[in-house]
């Protein structure tokens, strides 16, 4: 962060867009009532409320052009912050910098009047953002046809849907020409349709403007966003790469380290994870020794050379510095996918016979062992996720230092070629109600080949196409 001085030196043209300096809201809270009057009355005197503090001291520089996830769990500060920032609400402290037209998308329904039809009510809407009449004018009909919601466009807004509020209000922001786009859990109400046309407005707003982004939806943020700020009590807790910061909120919020500070947890699970990345490195310099040995003191040529290359190969793929939670009552060593020949590979087609392996050692004993996995897209997004709980499989009891195998065979979808990682997982329990033991994050690296039958996200493999001319 940069002190009060260089924001006041910042060039009018500088690259950021925000900037939150100390910022503070407080609340009074009144156990009853009739304090409020007393208050009132005798105020100077005695004190009728307890403050409740909803930011403190919040600092936060936002460039221009960058697409920022707010997360954290309910009453952290998210909303609190963004109508700070969005003018709705006056801080009780700091300041802040705002550069740029900002379209907020809040509390649905905050800037209507529910007496207006929707047709009076973008007109209200976009006047409070900005607009001229003359461009609500030339703006009206793109407007409606972007709500979509039909003669609903003419009826008072108190007898609309939350999704017809959200679509309503999102077509006046998506018109308004912002530089800032602020939305608060709006994509959260709509149908599907609704939300995959926001989807892709944001998308090609982020192209030209700055997002401040508020969900739950872990997948959303790591696909829209490329920076995210944990928020706890109403202070900053982490702040970087999306998929990290969301692994140790995801970690805080799963584990019985909830009665700890989100602060304090995060500290501790960032030492766990410093000294296990040194004992990691220590076992894979010791592994690699006892496998020279092991590889020198092999059979035939043919076999050695064969070792060499299943080691060679599997260790391109299966990475243990990832980040990781769970109760360690197990520990992944290792994963890798077989071709049908059992031969571990690193790239795949859509179509393919596939073993994905996980092999893995028991801390303690898992009387009802389940391993999975999910592989996920470059964006974050899962394609496709499976467990030993999805299937007939009887799995004995497992004990402490008992080392086990999983084996998924299956065809490999057809996906669109790139790189896909894949989560892995050891648990405990069944598939309602289990303890999760290892879960590895992005541990599985492998590389699709480009494929002309998929366009999208999957391909579907045809059976046969035919074509009749008047029949």
């Amino acid at each position: 962060m940069k002190d009060d001085t260089a924001m006041q030196d910042m060039p009018s043209d500088g690259d950021v867009s925000i900037r939150v300096s100390g910022v503070g809201k407080c609340y009074h809270i009144y156990a009853r009532p009739q304090d409020r009057l007393l208050q009132f009355l005798l105020r100077g005197r005695r004190q009728f409320y307890r403050e409740f503090w909803a930011l403190k001291d919040i600092d936060l520089t936002i460039r221009r052009g960058e697409s920022v996830a707010l997360i954290g769990r309910n009453g952290a500060g998210k909303s609190t912050l963004l109508q700070v920032i969005s003018g709705v609400l006056q801080p009780t402290g700091g300041s802040m910098d705002v550069r740029g037209r900002i379209a907020p998308l809040l509390e649905l329904g905050s800037s209507f009047n529910p007496e207006f039809s929707g047709m009076e009510n973008i007109g209200l809407s976009a006047s409070v953002l900005g607009l001229s009449e003359e461009q609500i004018a030339e703006r009206r009909e793109a407007i409606i046809a972007f709500a979509d919601i039909g003669d609903f466009i003419h009826q008072p807004v108190r007898t609309y849907s939350s999704g017809m509020q959200a679509r309503l209000a999102f077509a006046v922001a998506a018109h308004v020409d912002a530089e800032i786009l602020i939305v608060d859990e709006i994509l959260s109400v709509g149908d599907i349709a609704f939300t995959q046309k926001c989807t892709r407005f944001i998308r090609e707003f982020r192209e030209r403007g700055t997002l401040l982004f508020v969900s739950h939806d872990i997948g959303a943020i790591t696909a829209l966003c490329d920076r995210a700020v944990w928020l706890s009590g109403g202070t900053v807790v982490a702040d970087g790469v999306p998929r990290e910061v969301a692994h140790h909120y995801k970690a805080w919020m799963a584990g019985p380290q909830q009665h700890m500070t989100a602060q304090d947890f995060l500290e501790t699970l960032k030492t766990a994870e410093a000294e296990a990345t040194e004992v990691e490195a220590e076992a894979e310099a010791e592994a690699a020794v006892e496998a020279e040995v092991v590889v020198t003191q092999g059979g035939p040529d043919g076999e050695t050379a064969l070792v060499q290359t299943l080691d060679a190969q599997v260790q391109t793929v299966f990475r243990r510095d990832v980040l990781s939670s769970g109760e360690g009552g197990a520990k992944i060593l290792q994963a890798w996918i077989e071709d049908a020949r059992g031969t571990p590979v690193s790239m795949v087609n859509g179509g393919d016979l596939v073993t994905l392996c996980i092999e893995a050692e028991a801390q303690q004993t898992l009387d009802s062992l389940i391993v999975g996995f999910g592989v996920k897209d470059r964006l974050g997004q899962t394609m496709f996720a499976w467990d030993t709980t999805k299937t007939d499989l009887v799995i004995p009891p497992v004990n402490v230092g008992d080392r086990f195998r999983a084996g998924f065979r299956f065809h490999f979808p057809y996906l669109l070629g790139g790189t896909y990682t894949t989560n892995l997982a050891i648990a405990n329990g069944t598939s309602d109600m289990y303890i999760q033991h290892h879960w590895m994050y992005d541990a599985l690296e492998f590389h699709v080949q480009w494929s002309t039958v998929a366009q999208g996200l999957f391909g579907i493999p045809m059976d046969g196409v035919s074509l009749a001319i008047n029949p």
